[in-house]
């Protein structure tokens, strides 16, 4: 389900949203999910926790990660993982997928619906059960190409 970002972070339906979850509201879970709702980068635990530090001082990295990791297990947010072997979080927990590119690690979202009603291959299924799916597509951004448009290779 898809809401506006006030809608999805105001106090009424933050707290409506963890009570239906059986999460317990606490200031540091409540800022650290409107961080997520804001968030349009798919950021990771370092960057929440920077961009949170400000207001909640007190904070601690590990409460960010423990958070994030609460928040997905409750399919609140989706967890991507890109090249750099560190995890990213998204507030779109809608079917999508992704382009990641090579050299900067942006991950931009786009639709393909036909892909998504696509039958899985039989092996998928032998290998057995599977809960969810994406493509991931990995290139270079339009900002990196442009930026690297004189060079000779692009990796």
């Amino acid at each position: 389900m898809k809401m506006d970002d006030r809608s999805k972070s105001s106090p009424e339906a933050v707290q409506s949203l963890f009570r239906n979850k059986g999460i317990k509201l606490t200031q540091q879970r409540l800022e650290i999910y409107r961080e997520m709702m804001r968030a349009k980068d798919h950021p990771s635990a370092e960057m929440i926790y920077r961009r949170v530090i400000p207001r909640l001082p007190t904070v601690s990295l590990d409460t960010v990660y423990r958070t994030l990791d609460l928040f997905e297990r409750m399919g609140l947010i989706s967890r991507v993982e890109v090249l750099d072997d560190r995890s990213r979080y998204e507030p779109d927990t809608e079917p999508h997928h992704h382009f990641v590119c090579v050299i900067c690690k942006r991950i931009m979202d786009f639709p393909w619906p036909a892909v998504d009603s696509m039958k899985l291959p039989p092996q998928a299924t032998r290998w057995g059960k599977v809960f969810s799916s994406h493509l991931e597509l990995r290139g270079v951004c339009g900002a990196c190409l442009k930026k690297r448009s004189g060079s000779a290779s692009l990796r």
